[in-house]
């Protein structure tokens, strides 16, 4: 199973009073057909968020749903070096987009996001983007 793993960025989108269509519609296949995913850094940025109580309390639910992909010490040298190498080509992309994307490529998931810093990495590094 192709596990999606939603990025901050496309949660937030999806959250606005004018949601993407594709944003969207991404969102709501994965969850019908169970392949949605988060992991910890993605469910901070997004729970930190709430404005309500009540708010935060739907939005943690839903995560736990989801496919919870743990982040691991791998991860994390991972995004290291990713950022080192990045660096180096004059790029400086959120220490959080990079374990992120450490994440997903380790997870062979696909990215669903809204944030050019992905993109960035997708050009030196196999993140498989939406």
């Amino acid at each position: 199973m192709k596990l999606l793993l939603v990025d901050s960025s496309a949660w937030i989108g999806a959250f606005s009073k004018h949601p993407p269509s594709s944003v969207v519609r991404a969102i709501v296949d994965s969850k019908k057909n169970k392949n949605l995913a988060t992991c910890g850094m993605i469910c901070l940025e997004v729970l930190r968020g709430s404005r309500t109580e009540k708010e935060f309390s739907e939005l943690r639910e839903e995560f736990e749903a989801m496919h919870w992909l743990p982040i691991t010490d791998g991860h994390w040298d991972l995004a290291s070096h990713m950022g080192f190498q990045l660096q180096k080509k004059g790029f400086k992309p959120p220490a959080t987009d990079l374990l992120i994307s450490a994440v997903c490529i380790e997870n062979r998931c696909q990215l669903l996001h809204q944030d050019k810093h992905f993109k960035q990495i997708a050009q030196y590094f196999p993140l498989r983007l939406f």
